[in-house]
């Protein structure tokens, strides 16, 4: 007999065999016991993950010389021609290569007769969203209302690409990528049974690189035991599935723990001198990684992590170096870079660039470890006396107001009210004045809550509904315009204070002039809490406020 290679050898003949599918598998023998069979299925799912052999196993079903059965005997005629893929009565169809409309038309045709043999006549299209628009037109009266005891089956790895016109008439079953855990226990079901020699490491590398296709890791071992005989080696493996050995990436890791810049460029030189493939070593390393984050946030979990235990101790050791945030750090740098090399001419530069940015994003720390080497209590409470060393802000002096409590007035009234009192009233002189020297500054002032003459000059409160015209007020420009005329008009320096409104139960807070911010500003530098913070985060202070 010639040889029959492993993914046909060891595809599975019953539903008990399908391999991580068993929703599908049970709702299927569900329907059989209970005689529920629909006219057309829908089978979705990644390749290799068992959907035409799953709708083998139903036609055989379906078909079985002993009766309709969830388990069909792989004995008679009809089940042994159906797993041959040569009966009459079952038909399966490559959507890939007869996906024309006059194909579809045949199928039409054939549909009208009746089974030569078999109870149901079951037609398999695979890869069904190959079809033209056409083609699916002209199935779908047919797929609707096909004759009595016909069964569709459709098969497809891409399910978007199926129109909402065939899924409405077929029932849908999601085959989802099988695991590793379970990919890895058929592949040593199989190696035991044809007694092959090869390590859990080699079995660990294989399903992961099957990616969660049962059939792609069938017939990589297939190809792995054709190279190396009965007795396979841990090198081979890597070598022939072009697996970046798992010491690489450790030696990697080790050297970011190091912060050895130095280490990491001569393994990327090794890297580039054994021919691997740059990109699939980033990729590489994103597993790598992303195993050590899941060890650091779940555990040995062998669901989450593909590591044999050899593999899973060393990973454990590694983990213990880096946190989830130094970690996570790594992997979004990995990402950029994966996508960015598919396009550069020079992806070992792109390689180096990468790895020490990663060399250096180790070193970065937490800014809540930062905080605490600033003096360990964070920013001071109102009320607490100031540091050794601080500086402490300056109180507002106190003042004498001439104003009457009441509502607030408008700038005008205000005006009225100084002028009625006093025949050469400062506030009354210093809107005439101002109205002459820049109407934009005295259309500021027209939007003040209060204007008060103390003692030692004048106070120009706003409302908070008001807050952007003191901002502009208080720019140096306007502000120093304002403190000039009020000046020129006293004869003698004056205070120009701006306030902005408490609310109904405070007083107005002070707002800092210019001259008296810039001051304040080189005060809080001299601060020696403030030096460090400003020289450890490479700041600047923008602003500054007198918050007493």
């Amino acid at each position: 007999m010639s040889y029959q290679v492993i993914a046909r050898k060891y595809r599975p003949q019953t539903f008990d065999e399908v391999v991580g599918q068993n929703a599908a598998a049970q709702t299927l023998r569900n329907a059989i016991l209970q005689n529920r069979i629909a006219h057309a299925y829908l089978f979705a799912g990644a390749r290799g993950v068992g959907k035409t052999s799953t709708a083998r196993i139903l036609a055989k079903a379906l078909n079985c010389a002993q009766g309709t059965t969830v388990t069909p005997c792989n004995e008679c005629a009809s089940c042994v021609e159906i797993t041959a893929g040569n009966s009459l009565d079952v038909l399966e169809i490559d959507a890939a290569s007869n996906r024309g409309i006059d194909e579809i038309r045949e199928l039409r045709e054939n549909v009208k007769y009746a089974a030569a043999r078999d109870r149901y006549k079951v037609f398999i299209i695979d890869e069904v969203h190959m079809l033209t628009t056409e083609a699916f037109n002209a199935l779908l009266k047919t797929l609707e209302e096909p004759p009595p005891q016909v069964v569709f089956i459709l098969a497809t790895t891409e399910l978007h690409k199926v129109p909402s016109t065939i899924l409405s008439r077929c029932q849908h079953f999601n085959f989802r990528a099988i695991s590793y855990q379970e990919v890895l226990g058929q592949l040593k079901k199989i190696a035991a049974e044809e007694r092959i020699q090869i390590s859990d490491e080699a079995l660990n590398a294989i399903a992961r690189a099957s990616e969660g296709s049962l059939r792609d890791a069938q017939s990589q071992l297939d190809q792995i035991i054709s190279f190396c005989g009965s007795e396979i080696r841990d090198e081979q493996v890597r070598d022939l599935l072009g697996i970046v050995p798992q010491q690489v990436l450790d030696d990697f890791t080790a050297a970011l723990v190091q912060q050895d810049a130095r280490k990491v460029l001569g393994l990327v030189d090794h890297l580039v001198s054994s021919g691997l493939n740059l990109q699939h070593f980033v990729r590489e390393m994103l597993a790598h990684f992303r195993n050590l984050l899941m060890l650091k946030i779940a555990g040995e979990d062998p669901k989450l992590i593909p590591l044999a235990p050899a593999e899973m101790s060393r990973a454990r050791e590694l983990a213990a170096h880096f946190s989830e945030e130094d970690l996570t750090r790594f992997f979004n740098i990995l990402v950029s870079a994966d996508g960015e090399m598919r396009w550069s001419s020079q992806p070992r530069f792109h390689l180096e660039m990468t790895l020490t940015r990663i060399v250096h994003a180790k070193r970065l720390v937490p800014i809540e470890e930062l905080i605490a080497q600033l003096g360990g209590g964070g920013l001071p409470a109102a009320g607490d006396p100031p540091a050794k060393g601080s500086t402490q802000l300056p109180q507002a002096p106190a003042t004498s107001r001439f104003t009457a409590a009441g509502p607030a007035r408008s700038v005008s009234e205000t005006m009225s009210a100084l002028s009625a009192a006093t025949e050469s009233s400062l506030v009354e002189a210093l809107s005439a004045a101002l109205a002459q020297r820049s109407p934009m500054v005295s259309s500021l002032m027209e939007h003040a809550r209060d204007i008060r003459q103390t003692d030692a000059g004048l106070e120009i409160e706003f409302g908070k509904q008001d807050r952007f015209s003191l901002d502009m007020l208080q720019s140096p420009e306007n502000f120093n315009l304002v403190k000039e005329v009020t000046d020129s008009i006293a004869g003698k320096p004056q205070t120009v204070k701006l306030l902005l409104e408490a609310g109904a139960a405070g007083e107005a807070m002070p707002v800092p002039a210019p001259d008296e911010k810039r001051e304040l500003l080189e005060r809080v530098k001299e601060d020696a809490g403030v030096k460090a913070f400003l020289d450890t985060f490479h700041a600047e202070i923008t602003d500054v406020k007198d918050l007493k």
